[in-house]
């Protein structure tokens, strides 16, 4: 009587039935002819009778063998359907994703991928921790950071999700105060909003024609935080500059108006980090793609930069320019 046991038995079956021959059917198992003929005597012993009639010249079925021949099919077909199911287990998300960002693009971008995320792979849990200061992504196991602005530290590899712009802004009541504005030197009197984490004694605008201007702005009050900055534009309290995409339902809503339109500060691009050298989980590969496809995805607010390119040791590209402005900045 046939069992699970026998399975390698069968193999060895069928393999000498589809090749017609006990040496052909050696090379492909790369077993020896004696071994394939023993293992062949060994079936037929445990289903009691000759499976295949032998002469010096032909290899023939017997009835019985035709139906072994047949069980043998089956299990090898169910064995290659297991096979492929325990792929499949092996290749879909699991464990721990820890994921890293500022306080400001965790609601904003960070949260919609995770919501889809976990949605989608139940089996992985994600832990995010969200703060502006930049982490030690190796000694706290960050799989992936994201946020504005590169890391000078070249042992990374960096992806570029997209490229942004920071425009000049102000509450509607300021901006009718301030009256026309069609360059930035226009400005040099308001009172300015600034964040504490960059240097503005010095502001370097872009303006709609390519043309650059600086002024000196004067700061009347000033935030470590990108939506402090944010509620004190809104408030009135000064003009300023803030990434677009943190001002993007401010500027649809009309709580914010442009000023100087097409007049930029700089541009900086938003980037998705994982530390080199370790193997692409299958949950971080997922975690990966659907943050490009959400960024895709809002093109009013993330404006995607037109290549997704990446960035690691080895490359050519230097870091300090993939920022914009090589500022490592993460205000949003």
């Amino acid at each position: 009587m046939l069992t699970a046991a026998d399975a390698p038995l069968l193999a060895i079956f069928a393999a000498v039935v589809k090749h017609r021959s006990f040496s052909a059917a050696a090379i492909e198992l790369k077993l020896s002819k004696s071994e394939v003929s023993e293992r062949i005597k060994q079936l037929e012993e445990r289903c009691g009778a000759r499976l295949l009639e032998r002469t010096t010249r032909t290899l023939r079925l017997t009835e019985l063998g035709d139906a072994v021949l047949a069980t043998a099919a089956r299990v090898e077909d169910e064995l290659g359907g297991l096979a492929r199911r325990l792929d499949a287990a092996r290749a879909e998300p699991t464990g721990v994703l820890r994921v890293a960002t500022t306080n400001d693009l965790g609601p904003l971008l960070v949260a919609p991928v995770v919501a889809r995320f976990v949605a989608a792979y139940p089996r992985v849990r994600v832990e995010i921790t969200s703060e502006d200061a930049l982490r030690d992504m190796l000694r706290e196991k960050v799989d992936v950071a994201v946020r504005l602005g590169a890391p000078k530290d070249s042992s990374f590899v960096v992806r570029k999700l997209c490229e942004l712009t920071e425009p000049i802004v102000a509450a509607p009541t300021l901006a009718e105060a301030l009256g026309r504005i069609t360059r930035p030197r226009d400005l040099a009197a308001a009172p300015w909003i600034g964040h504490s984490l960059v240097s503005t004694t010095t502001m370097r605008f872009l303006g709609p024609r390519g043309e650059s201007e600086e002024i000196s702005p004067v700061i009347r009050a000033e935030a470590n935080s990108g939506a402090t900055v944010l509620s004190l534009l809104l408030h009135g309290a000064g003009v300023g500059v803030l990434p677009e995409h943190a001002l993007h339902e401010h500027l649809r809503d009309g709580r914010l108006i442009r000023l100087c339109p097409g007049c930029i500060w700089k541009r900086i691009a938003l980037f998705a980090i994982t530390p080199s050298g370790t193997k692409q989980r299958p949950a971080l590969a997922a975690f990966l793609a659907m943050l490009r496809e959400e960024v895709a995805r809002d093109r009013a607010r993330w404006t995607p930069h037109a290549e997704a390119r990446v960035y690691g040791p080895g490359s050519k590209a230097s870091i300090s320019n993939l920022a914009g402005s090589g500022d490592a900045r993460n205000l949003f």
